[in-house]
């Protein structure tokens, strides 16, 4: 297996929100017994801004078993896919944890991270490894006017995290 090797996340920004856009990115988290999941993403933001460090902004809705974990462990690790990886990708999407293992269901192998304790994927390219300094729960303004139609329940929590590490296998 190769090494890690860090990146400055400002270089590889256009590739991240591309990711996103097309088909979206891993996202692991993990709970306060150490269970860990993988989810897909389809938004989310990267920008400068949290004591020199670039900041990292992803959503999840309550209805996702991954919620109660990053609840649980307010960090995770974004994995960047290649083409190769559309699969896993669209699996991590369509199914719950609650269900299973997605890593063994998708082939990918989490791997220790060198910040969090979310795993990085060995399998993708890039592992962005974030931790949440804030979050904003509903009700709020900061969703769509179709998202704001959704029970108050079931709206998306935003959480603002640091990016303590970008790497690149």
């Amino acid at each position: 297996m190769s090494e890690r090797q860090p990146v400055d996340l400002y270089q590889v920004a256009s590739e991240v929100l591309h990711r996103m856009t097309q088909g979206g990115a891993l996202c692991t988290v993990v709970d306060a017994q150490g269970a860990a999941n993988v989810l897909t993403l389809g938004w989310g933001q990267i920008g400068p801004g949290y004591h020199g460090r670039p900041i990292c902004t992803i959503a999840i809705t309550p209805r996702r078993h991954s919620w109660r974990m990053i609840e649980e462990v307010p960090e995770f690790v974004l994995g960047i896919p290649d083409d190769a990886l559309q699969p896993a990708v669209a699996l991590c999407g369509s199914r719950s944890g609650r269900e299973g293992d997605k890593f063994a269901l998708a082939g990918l192998t989490p791997l220790p991270s060198l910040h969090v304790r979310p795993p990085s994927v060995r399998e993708c390219p890039l592992n962005i490894e974030c931790r949440v300094y804030t979050k904003v729960a509903p009700p709020h303004l900061l969703l769509t006017p179709e998202h704001r139609q959704w029970p108050l329940a079931e709206q998306h929590t935003i959480y603002f995290a640091e990016v303590l590490g970008a790497y690149r296998w």
